[in-house]
């Protein structure tokens, strides 16, 4: 491979992005805050730190149409990848080392030509973003796509190679459709993609659209109700997001497909909690959370948690 290249950008990333000790501390804050208020965790903040670098985080992107925060500085066509990249960046400090985004179903396509058009100008102009800081913080861009005639192969092509040599691996669904893994070529992409331990939905509650078949079978589903911009969050609030999703894969850990209950006591107390009690809880991470709101599954029932 030829050496990278080197661009002069718009942003500048070390004043976008939380430093790597404001992340720590803010997952330090954030990890405590919830061993105090959920008791049943019973989860260290040295162990939530270590159990990050096996997390395997899906995000699908949404929101970006009813999202109206903005920032004066960001340009509006770069809100979607700057969040991309944020979150990337936030998982990666964080210790993991790997997560995967879904950029754009080919169903996106039946919003008509003017609409997609608008979806392909917003990756041409976060593609040179993206590159750039992968290149400069060892990430390697995995672009995978099937449609050979795809409006901007070559774009994702170059992205890939310029990356090759990283170690965080970052995977991008682009015209992604659910059912491209009845084909050859789709079985490959599944070769390639990780085990995915925790499936995020922005704005709608529900996953259509976006399944991943044999990567999700023990997979937790987390919802964040707040759109995909980075002009929405906060660096605290990223930090936030990854804590919600190590907490609903510790929630659902040894619970899909495999479960084999301990003791008839462990099955009394789920009955009585989530039949009888209708168990729910809302938790505050902060003493005035205005910003975002996560909900996420136990065995017991749901938790609704606030940023």
């Amino acid at each position: 491979m030829g050496e990278r290249e080197i661009y002069t950008l718009k942003y500048d990333f070390r004043k976008l992005f939380a430093s790597q000790s404001m992340i720590h501390d803010d997952f330090c804050n954030i990890w405590t805050s919830i061993n105090e208020k959920m008791r049943s965790v019973k989860t260290s903040v040295e162990e939530a730190q270590k159990a990050i670098k096996d997390l395997v985080l899906y995000d699908i992107l949404d929101g970006s149409r009813t999202t109206l925060t903005s920032k004066p500085f960001i340009k509006p066509k770069d809100d979607v990848p700057l969040f991309s990249i944020a979150l990337i960046h936030t998982l990666r400090v964080l210790g993991a080392k790997s997560c995967v985004i879904l950029i754009h179903t080919s169903y996106n396509r039946e919003r008509g030509q003017k609409e997609f058009k608008r979806v392909l100008n917003t990756i041409k102009s976060g593609a040179e973003l993206i590159k750039q800081y992968s290149i400069e913080n060892d990430i390697r861009c995995n672009c995978l796509c099937l449609n050979k005639d795809y409006e901007l192969i070559e774009l994702l092509k170059d992205a890939q190679q310029q990356t090759q040599g990283g170690t965080f691996n970052a995977y991008f669904l682009f015209d992604y459709y659910e059912e491209c893994f009845g084909t050859r070529e789709g079985h490959n992409i599944l070769d390639t993609l990780p085990n995915i331990d925790v499936h995020v939905r922005h704005t709608k509650f529900n996953f259509s659209g976006g399944w991943i078949p044999s990567k999700m079978h023990k997979s937790a589903f987390l919802y964040s109700q707040n759109g995909t911009v980075y002009s929405n969050w906060e660096p605290g609030e990223l930090v936030a997001l990854v804590a919600a999703a190590l907490l609903a894969k510790k929630f659902n850990d040894r619970e899909g497909l495999s479960k084999v209950y301990s003791s008839d006591d462990e099955i009394q107390r789920r009955y009585i909690k989530r039949e009888l009690d209708l168990f729910q809880k809302t938790i505050c991470l902060r003493e005035h959370p205005t910003k975002k709101l996560f909900i996420l599954g136990s065995p017991i029932g749901t938790y609704q948690i606030y940023y």
